[in-house]
């Protein structure tokens, strides 16, 4: 018995399956629309763990577009390079900035795009091929940093504690607790000498007070006297011209007294070498005369007839005739 299957329906229906089953899913993935779209890049800066590709992009919360790429920049291996395809009626302005949102707890991140207050089209920087969306780290990420680095200064904290606490500074600590312990038992004992020492302090500030008061009054009467002196001054300034007067009347007077003494010395330098050896010569004289005089007084004395006859003659010699 033959089969009475037409081979023809049963294939033109499964292509009729298979082009419903492919409008469905066209339908599914771009939402039952289909609009013109203009490509964006992101470059960011931190962890994108959770975003795929065909992520949505949404501004503010609405779907506006899909994550077509996702790639290690090769310029900068810091960054990511992310490639989103955004509709073209979404105002992406000079002031949007793109962050990753992560949706709910299944582990998947979407592009949220927030600002776009500025009236300013977001402009294309040389070299690049489309616009680039300014990157801002989430909030997620940021606490995260914060985290880690938190547990990081953490972890240095308790490294610290723990060299703090080593034995010998445990050792150290209480020893010092215990020379405390004595120094206060110090200051007990002597609490008096420390009463005492602090009146003291009190009288030296009270002192102090006083020396201060005093210097103030004498600092008053120093200014009284520089004012005295400035009148000085001033009366020693008029006076001045008068002085003058009077160191030149001096200085005239000194050449003068100058000029006496040169002539005085010039006078005693000529006695020395003029007058007195001539008067020593003359008092040598008369002393050779006044000892001739003497001696013919003397002669005169004893043979006054020496005035009419002369001296006598002296007796002959041997052989002479008298």
């Amino acid at each position: 018995m033959e089969s009475k299957v037409n081979y023809t329906a049963v294939g033109l229906f499964v292509v009729l399956l298979a082009l419903m089953l492919g409008g469905l899913a066209w339908w599914l993935a771009t939402g039952g629309k289909q609009t013109a779209t203009r490509p964006y890049l992101i470059y960011a800066t931190d962890n994108v763990s959770g975003l795929k590709t065909d992520s949505n992009v949404l501004y503010r919360g609405v779907t506006v577009g899909k994550v077509a790429s996702i790639e290690i920049d090769p310029k900068s291996p810091a960054l990511i390079r992310i490639e989103v395809e955004i509709d073209r009626d979404v105002p992406v302005r000079d002031d949007t900035v793109a962050q990753l949102s992560p949706l709910g707890v299944t582990g998947l991140s979407a592009v949220n795009l927030i600002g776009g207050a500025s009236p300013r089209p977001l402009p294309t920087p040389p070299g690049e091929p489309d616009p680039v969306i300014p990157y801002k780290p989430s909030v997620f990420t940021q606490i995260e940093g914060g985290i880690n680095d938190a547990a990081i200064t953490l972890a240095r904290i308790s490294q610290r504690v723990d060299a703090l606490l080593s034995p010998a500074n445990v050792q150290a600590l209480g020893a010092t607790l215990r020379n405390l312990q004595t120094v206060s038992a110090t200051l007990a004992s002597n609490q008096g000498n420390i009463n005492q020492m602090f009146a003291n302090g009190r009288k030296t500030s009270l002192n102090l007070t006083q020396m201060s008061e005093q210097g103030q009054v004498l600092v008053r009467q120093t200014e009284v006297l520089v004012q005295k002196l400035g009148g000085v001054s001033a009366q020693l300034s008029a006076v001045m011209p008068q002085i003058g007067a009077a160191a030149s009347s001096v200085a005239r007077a000194g050449n003068t007294t100058t000029a006496f003494t040169q002539a005085g010395v010039q006078a005693m330098t000529q006695l020395q070498t003029r007058t007195l050896p001539e008067v020593d010569a003359l008092a040598r004289n008369l002393q050779q005369l006044s000892s001739q005089l003497g001696s013919l007084t003397e002669n005169l004395k004893t043979n006054p007839s020496q005035l009419l006859y002369g001296p006598a003659l002296p007796a002959p010699g041997p052989g002479e005739q008298p």
